[in-house]
């Protein structure tokens, strides 16, 4: 929203935290992190994420909390001598290198719907909806990324996290109000020129596709996804300009991130076992 100059960022903030507020009550408890672990207490990873994203966020470090959320639980899992899920854990990986490949072509394909309806309204009432689609592919993002990622989260702390939603809500809003407005530049200003219609269309893209994964409880990172997207939607146009030096930092930061979650768990494993 602020990269399409359609808001100014505090009300920006303010949306998207009720946004994932909503996310997070309605679909939040989909997420299954005892799928992938047979942890009795989760505490140990809990603790490594908390701290990693933290880092991260300080340094404006784009990451994800899923991301780091498995890494974490591998950590542990190798220090404490816990069983993972083979099968779960590949097909979270699967999932991870896949559907970035998927965003780039949906992408295109939301794209050519929008540019239909678009051209099916009146100049006078273009403005009005290009706001409508930002704020819906705005909601629908941030509505599924919480779902999926504070889901899996907050259902490692306590089966039981209802009590826990009003606290992070609180987090949330903090965080996004503090740290994400830097973030959000990198990715929606820096990494690729980009019309609000296309940021859009990579974002609902994105979000569809995050929904899915919500289903069957594997956590992905909205923000991977949608780098997909973006690329998608850069090459709509015969004309697109990409930062590919930034592209590579961003999976460099991330790949960097998911290891010092993993080194960070299992030296805290280590330590209080």
């Amino acid at each position: 929203m602020v990269t399409s100059g359609i808001t100014k960022f505090r009300y920006s903030v303010i949306f998207t935290a009720i946004s994932m507020l909503a996310g997070l009550m309605l679909e939040g408890w989909k997420m299954n992190p005892y799928k992938l672990t047979t942890f009795d207490s989760l505490m140990i990873p809990v603790v490594a994420i908390l701290v990693t994203l933290s880092i991260c966020s300080v340094l404006a470090i784009p990451v994800s909390i899923s991301n780091i959320s498995v890494a974490s639980l591998i950590g542990a899992s190798l220090s404490l001598n816990t069983q993972i899920n083979q099968s779960f854990l590949s097909i979270t990986f699967l999932a991870w290198l896949l559907t970035p490949l998927i965003a780039v072509y949906l992408t295109q394909a939301i794209y050519l719907v929008l540019v239909k309806l678009f051209s099916m309204i009146r100049i006078n009432s273009m403005y009005l909806f290009t706001r409508l689609t930002i704020y819906l592919a705005t909601f629908y993002g941030a509505y599924t990324i919480s779902a999926n990622n504070l889901g899996f989260m907050l259902l490692m702390l306590a089966e039981n996290s209802i009590s826990m939603y009003p606290i992070v809500f609180l987090g949330v809003f903090m965080g996004a109000f503090f740290f994400s407005e830097k973030i959000s530049y990198i990715i929606g200003e820096r990494l690729a020129i980009l019309s609000p219609v296309k940021l859009s269309s990579s974002l609902l893209s994105s979000s569809i596709l995050l929904w899915i994964l919500t289903q069957i409880s594997i956590p992905a990172a909205l923000t991977q996804i949608m780098l997909g997207g973006l690329i998608g939607a850069a090459f709509s146009s015969p004309i697109s300009i990409i930062n590919v030096r930034l592209l590579g930092k961003l999976l460099g930061s991330w790949i960097a991130s998911f290891l010092l979650g993993i080194l960070f768990s299992y030296m805290l494993g280590v330590m209080l076992k």
